[in-house]
């Protein structure tokens, strides 16, 4: 059995019982957020007597916010508390919010609860997607990681294409929208529990300290604000994550303006659903078939900028649709406005997942591998996530 395991997953024999336990906690990890994102982005969207233009950019400004609060007391702690109990106590209190959102609404106004829920989506996601990469991180060189890394993900693909397409389906049964907090919870709770067992067997200190070619947490160097700004290969690093972060809260913020004024309270969860099942479709073949052509013909540069310069071209094409055919639903039909913008979303997050996270990674290779791997992998996993 070991042995077909061993081959399936395509790692050497010492690494299957680590790639397994990481592709099923990847499975949990992608079925917690394709359930929980259109859950709460659903409710937030079909609250009634809200106004979008001015509730929807608060909501946005305050789950980044939360983000990066969550990514940043994640970073500071990681090296003072050990990696196992941080990431189980983050995971805890994740579960704990998930669990209010299902059952909060007798103990808060359920506008409050749902523009909570919004909000909460990001750090959600940054603090499964830090235990997750943190994890992987420590468990495997950089010489591993390069050929294990398909096979640890693909858990997670898996998950959110049957999550987005089952979500319409339970849907159409009379399956109440809230139910996708439960089932997220417990998705969460699963992936707590292999964590548990994962972090046990391979992330202890004595498993650390027996680990050959792994860096030790007491080899961590920490950065301060001076050095930080006064490096400048970090800083312009980091200044990128920020521009791009910001860049695809503006496109998501046109893409759920448009869909919440386009689509009826009961087809904009199936609508989100199917829209992102298109999304890690669409990425997952771009990264099959085209990334690392792509890659190899132009370079890490023209990889890189790739994204950016189709965002702006869908961005600018969106524009001059809206101008002339308009852009506001009361006026008349915006369908070229709507496929405009939802291009811009599709293309913007698929290339993000299949091109810029691998190649971005390129470009961090060259710092001290102590900062590297305790400052640059939480951030740079956190920001890309989303």
């Amino acid at each position: 059995m070991h042995e077909r395991l061993t081959k399936f997953l395509g790692v050497e024999p010492d690494e299957t019982t680590r790639v397994a336990l990481l592709l099923t906690i990847s499975f949990f990890m992608g079925l917690f957020l394709a359930t929980v994102s259109v859950a709460a982005q659903t409710e937030f969207l079909n609250l009634e007597g809200i106004i979008e233009k001015e509730e929807l950019p608060k909501a946005l400004f305050i789950g980044g916010g939360l983000g990066f609060i969550a990514s940043g007391l994640f970073n500071i702690l990681v090296g003072r508390i050990s990696f196992r109990f941080l990431s189980i106590f983050f995971l805890l209190l994740t579960i704990g919010g998930t669990a209010f959102l299902e059952f909060g609404q007798a103990y808060v106004p359920e506008k409050t609860l749902f523009q909570l829920g919004f909000s909460l989506v990001l750090p959600f996601t940054f603090v499964v997607q830090l235990v997750f990469w943190g994890s992987f991180n420590r468990m495997f060189t950089l010489r591993q990681q390069k050929r294990v890394i398909g096979s640890v993900d693909g858990g997670m693909d898996i998950a959110q294409i049957l999550a987005f397409f089952t979500i319409p389906v339970m849907l159409n049964f009379g399956v109440e929208l809230r139910t996708l907090f439960t089932i997220g919870m417990f998705s969460l709770v699963a992936f707590l529990l292999l964590f548990i067992v994962l972090s046990g067997k391979y992330l202890t200190h004595a498993a650390m300290e027996a680990a050959v070619g792994l860096l030790n947490e007491k080899e961590n160097k920490k950065l301060n604000l001076i050095q930080f700004f006064g490096t400048k290969y970090i800083f312009l690093l980091s200044a990128f994550i920020i521009l791009s972060f910001a860049a695809l809260r503006f496109i998501d913020y046109s893409f759920l303006m448009v869909s919440s004024t386009t689509f009826s309270n009961e087809g904009l969860p199936v609508f989100l659903s199917l829209f992102e099942a298109t999304i890690v479709i669409f990425s997952y073949l771009f990264a099959t078939f085209a990334a690392d052509r792509i890659q190899e013909e132009y370079g890490l540069r023209v990889s890189l900028l790739l994204n950016p310069l189709l965002a702006l071209i869908f961005t600018a094409s969106a524009l001059a649709l809206g101008f002339f055919f308009g852009y506001d639903p009361t006026q008349g039909p915006i369908i070229f406005f709507f496929i405009m913008v939802a291009m811009s979303k599709l293309i913007a997050n698929s290339l993000r997942d299949a091109l810029d996270t691998p190649v971005f990674k390129f470009y961090y290779v060259p710092i001290e591998k102590s900062i590297k791997l305790f400052q640059m992998n939480p951030s740079v996993s956190g920001a890309m996530a989303r």
